[in-house]
């Protein structure tokens, strides 16, 4: 009998062992660095939105010799650290190397802290965010390359009924996106609001106007209030005429000066009306353009209850639409409908193009009879409007040779919306408010920015009574390990025989 080499034995396994190793630490190493993350929540909450996607993508930020820095100041102690350092990661994942993040806690690393404070003039007394889009090696701050955003920003706080604040959701990615815009493209763009023409007051919280100020701010946007009286022409600068609820008619003065901006090259007009207000003029001036706000109110009867909540449909025109296109929203308010000539012979030919942008529920109908009150509506063929596919509750207008790319950048567009009470802050829906950003990206010529924006993030509160928390509590302490251990000794027994 040949005896055994332990020596051989020996070695075999050192050899084993070694490669057992290596092959961990390739594992452990590949794995760190080339991996794939999947997001399993329902709405794909942890998921950069499409939009931000497309920010990402931009020009600008792909053909950086520098990464854009983002440094987290904040305390590993706060509860919003963990959801910060994942959407921060995620934007430096999705980056492709165009972002690098730096995590600095403040309290356990005070040197650093320090150092970070002095280089960029700042105290530290709150947890932050601080975006650095200059180039390396800059030494002197650059307040239109740097960007603050205080946890106050990222965080939405609600006031309960004891008067305290508390977090109910989180803009993370909102906020962090509307920074990277601002820094990639310089300077926000003008557009102009008809002040004189609407009763909304631009000072109001929960005026149409500042809702839409705001939204339009985070798209790298401003909305500058003009008065048509008191000017001689719409300014060279606007990217945009914006009119919000218009109640005041049009002078012939100003509606020469809004002929006289329509027809420059790429003009572009957002019109939010309000149904209770029907101006004359500007009416007429829609009418020319193929798109016409009916005298009535979008109704239908159910269960013997007249509703007048619109539940309304987006078509699947891609260039407003991308990413909403056969959704639904609701709107709140009085909304009317809106006769859209589409593919009408008389405006085509003069290379006038009315697009359908949203189109209420098929059971909604325009009742002109809508003033009487205490009466059930009820369709009249002859008086009211009703369409199969359902009414017209948005629209937008090409005008322009739209068959060649060249013609086609200096087209001028316009989008007319009936409904503006969804702009009120406790009415406003995040798909049309996308709906909102995706018809100024597209009236702009920013196509490349049209897209489903960030959803916030919601928390929520469960309230459970008493009973309710001793069943938890006995559930997880005693039911669950006993559970488990019987199940163990089952399994031991079992073995043993």
């Amino acid at each position: 009998m040949k005896p055994i080499s332990r020596l051989g034995i020996g070695s075999l396994s050192v050899i084993q062992l070694i490669l057992a190793t290596v092959i961990f630490l390739a594992a452990a190493y590949l794995s760190a660095n080339y991996f794939k993350v999947w997001d399993l929540s329902k709405d794909q909450d942890y998921t950069l939105s499409d939009l931000t996607q497309k920010i990402l993508s931009k020009e600008a930020l792909a053909q950086r010799e520098d990464p854009v820095l983002v440094t987290v100041a904040f305390r590993k102690t706060s509860p919003y650290y963990q959801r910060v350092r994942r959407s921060v990661e995620e934007f430096e994942r999705e980056s492709r190397g165009k972002i690098k993040a730096k995590f600095l806690d403040p309290v356990r690393e005070p040197d650093a802290a320090s150092r970070f404070a002095s280089a960029y003039n700042l105290t530290l007394n709150t947890d932050l965010i601080l975006i650095d889009a200059r180039p390396k090696g800059s030494a002197a701050p650059d307040p239109n390359l740097t960007r603050y955003l205080a946890v106050e920003d990222l965080v939405i706080f609600q006031t309960d009924q004891n008067n305290q604040r508390r977090p109910i959701g989180f803009q993370i990615e909102d906020r962090i996106a509307t920074a990277l815009l601002s820094i990639v493209e310089g300077a926000p763009r003008k557009l102009y609001f008809l002040a004189d023409k609407s009763p909304v007051e631009s000072g109001s919280t929960e005026s149409p106007w500042t809702m839409l100020a705001e939204t339009l701010l985070r798209q790298n946007l401003i909305l500058e209030p003009i008065n048509l009286s008191d000017t001689q022409s719409i300014p060279a600068d606007a990217e945009a005429v914006v009119l919000v609820a218009p109640s005041y008619d049009l002078e012939d003065r100003e509606l020469a000066i809004l002929d006289d901006y329509w027809e420059r090259p790429k003009a572009s007009i957002l019109a939010i009306l309000d149904p209770k207000h029907r101006p004359a003029k500007l009416r007429a001036f829609l009418r020319r353009h193929g798109i016409t706000p009916n005298n009535d109110r979008l109704v239908t009867v159910q269960n013997g209850r007249s509703i007048n909540q619109v539940s309304a449909i987006f078509t699947d025109f891609e260039g407003v639409n991308e990413g909403l296109g056969g959704q639904s929203t609701t709107f709140d308010g009085p909304t009317c409908s809106l006769s859209v000539r589409e593919s009408a012979e008389d405006l085509n030919s003069q290379n006038i193009f009315p697009i359908n942008l949203l189109q209420a529920s098929p059971s909604f109908w325009g009742e002109t009879r809508y003033q009487e009150v205490g009466v059930l509506p009820e369709f009249n063929s002859a008086e009211d409007l009703r369409n199969e596919q359902g009414l017209p509750v948005a629209a937008a207008v090409i005008v322009g040779d739209a068959t060649s790319d060249e013609a086609a950048e200096a087209a001028s567009r316009m989008v007319v919306i009936s409904n503006s009470h969804f702009l009120h802050p406790e009415r406003a829906r995040e798909e049309q408010i996308d709906f909102v950003k995706n018809s100024v990206n597209w009236l702009i010529g920013r196509e490349e920015l049209v897209g489903v924006g960030p959803r916030g993030l919601r928390t929520y509160k469960l309230n459970l009574v008493g009973p309710e928390v001793t069943f938890l509590n006995n559930l997880i302490l005693f039911l669950l390990p006993s559970g488990l251990l019987v199940l163990g000794g089952l399994v031991w027994s079992n073995r043993r025989a």
